[in-house]
């Protein structure tokens, strides 16, 4: 049984949303914003200042003393990392399991819409569902890590050391955004397949009953 144009249609735009997605994953892991943040020393207020940002594996930090800004690029990893280990390998492991749905479901949706004969969409829906899921994941992974530390301080224990704090100056930045709008992207491919799935009509349906109609008309001329 071979699917109609609209059920085509459907699937194969589930593949630019799969595309979206790992682009948006990759774009998170690859950038330096997953926490924005400024900086002050607690008994210097007037002259010091700072930022700082970082990723999953990288960051900057910019510190002021008050005679001109330092900047400093660093390489974060388990155990230096400002999020805690727990935060930190969880949210990299599950975006890793979303690129690897995300990457699948790309490829389903390929060999589902150019597939001749009708094969079941139950997989590329399970694919796209378990990018929800991961990407949703490390989204709750981050925020409460955010909420319970990172709000609270991003510095390291020399800078905390010199008496510098980021207490209520951090922000969520651009690259986990960048996640939130993968989890969208992947739950708007389960939308389009879900449609797919619930319009019945199918080429080879379709094509007997307008045939039955067109001899209907010529029997009763």
């Amino acid at each position: 049984m071979k699917l109609n144009l609209f059920k085509r249609s459907m699937i194969f735009a589930t593949f630019f949303g799969s595309c979206l997605c790992i682009a948006l994953i990759v774009a998170s892991l690859g950038t330096t914003h997953w926490i924005d943040a400024r900086a002050h020393r607690t008994h210097s207020l007037q002259v010091s200042e700072g930022r700082i940002s970082f990723g999953l594996f990288e960051g900057r930090k910019e510190l002021n003393y008050g005679y001109g800004w330092r900047s400093y690029d660093f390489s974060v990893k388990a155990g230096t990392h400002p999020a805690r280990r727990w935060a930190w390998c969880g949210t990299a492991a599950l975006l890793g399991a979303a690129l690897l749905c995300a990457g699948g479901s790309c490829i389903l949706a390929v060999l589902s819409s150019a597939a001749r004969a009708r094969c079941s969409p139950r997989p590329l829906l399970a694919g796209n569902t378990l990018a929800v899921l991961f990407t949703l994941g490390a989204i709750a992974v981050w925020l409460t890590e955010y909420f319970l530390r990172l709000q609270h301080n991003v510095m390291s224990d020399e800078d905390l050391a010199d008496t510098w704090s980021s207490s209520d100056m951090a922000d969520l930045g651009l690259s986990f955004w960048l996640v939130v709008a993968a989890s969208l992207s992947a739950l708007v491919n389960d939308v389009c397949v879900l449609v797919a799935m619930a319009d019945g009509r199918d080429a080879d349906t379709i094509a007997p009953a307008l045939e039955e109609k067109v001899n209907g008309a010529i029997m009763l001329y």
